[in-house]
């Protein structure tokens, strides 16, 4: 299994300011929405990867690849029950959602290991909340969501890309891989900063307010 842990940056991509506030109650909900309408709009385009990553898939990678595609369209049917504001793409997002369709284009090798790395930096992530005290409450929404999230179905498909990825990696130099993992690093840190923006925005504007 590749280890995410011996990458450069995986430490800090997995303290985030955003989510510390989260942890503290003091991201208001209005903040937390806008990250998820952002979110949403990931979603959408790793499903278009993830189509293309099934199209092109051996046999024995098929079955992984359906149930990522399938998680991921139960996902985007879980925000749409949300009924999360409109809002446009964020400068941040955008860059993130460009690289998510040129993958669809690169080799499946890369694809498939980039398709774990950020699900893999993303939960590592996520997973900071579970150091809160357990009587601690995080808000309706955001406690679903740690539930949704952290799910050990969740975690159990996240070890099969890593295994995948394991794999198919072996088709790599050791320096396309660490670009690989890197470039999902810069976007996932990006990705974080965006929501930390929203928490801020929010914040200093209800300062203002007082």
């Amino acid at each position: 299994m590749i280890d995410l842990r011996g990458f450069r940056g995986w430490a800090e991509l997995t303290n985030q300011p955003f989510l510390r506030l989260l942890r503290q109650g003091q991201v208001s909900s209005r903040a937390f929405t806008r990250w998820l309408v952002q979110e949403q709009y990931l979603y959408e385009a790793m499903l278009g990867l993830q189509t293309s990553l099934l199209r092109r898939a051996p046999q024995l990678h098929r079955l992984i690849k359906a149930n990522a595609l399938l998680v991921t369209v139960e996902e985007l049917d879980w925000l749409a029950h949300l009924d999360l504001p409109k809002a446009p793409v964020h400068p941040s997002r955008q860059g993130y959602l460009d690289f998510l369709r040129a993958l669809e284009q690169a080799p499946y090798a890369v694809g498939t290991v980039a398709h774990w790395a950020r699900h893999r930096a993303f939960f590592d992530a996520w997973s900071s909340l579970r150091s809160r005290d357990p009587e601690e409450d995080l808000g309706g929404l955001a406690d679903e969501i740690t539930q949704h999230w952290m799910a050990p179905e969740a975690q159990a498909l996240i070890h099969d890309f890593g295994s995948l990825a394991l794999e198919v990696s072996e088709q790599l130099s050791p320096t396309e891989v660490n670009q690989i993992v890197g470039r999902v690093f810069e976007l996932e840190q990006s990705a974080w900063e965006m929501a930390l923006e929203f928490a801020l925005d929010d914040k200093s504007g209800e300062e203002r307010g007082s």
